[in-house]
């Protein structure tokens, strides 16, 4: 029972990176914490973005050929998106820094 359990990691760690992310998105855009240092959230998007990369890896090394397919193409679709937002931060980062 434990071994399929354990079978689904990938996708759950992909669903809650997600859902992660998406708490970054929406506490740290400025209302809530107006003030903040831009840097807090680009660690964080970065070490969801390293979330996923592990999420791949071990949806990867899986056996079950559905869960392999669903972990690519998830991980892939979630983290492209976050990485190009992540670029956009840095950038922003850079041009509002003296």
């Amino acid at each position: 029972m434990l071994k399929k359990q354990k079978e689904f990691y990938p996708i759950i760690l992909t669903l809650v990176l997600f859902l992660v992310a998406l708490l970054v998105f929406f506490v740290f855009n400025g209302r809530i914490f107006p003030n903040i240092n831009l840097w807090i959230p680009i660690f964080l998007y970065i070490l969801i973005d390293v979330g996923f990369i592990v999420s791949l890896i071990l949806g990867i090394k899986s056996k079950n050929k559905t869960v392999k397919v669903f972990s690519i193409l998830s991980n892939i679709a979630f983290m492209i998106p976050l990485s190009i937002w992540l670029f956009l931060l840095l950038l922003a980062n850079g041009i509002s820094e003296p």
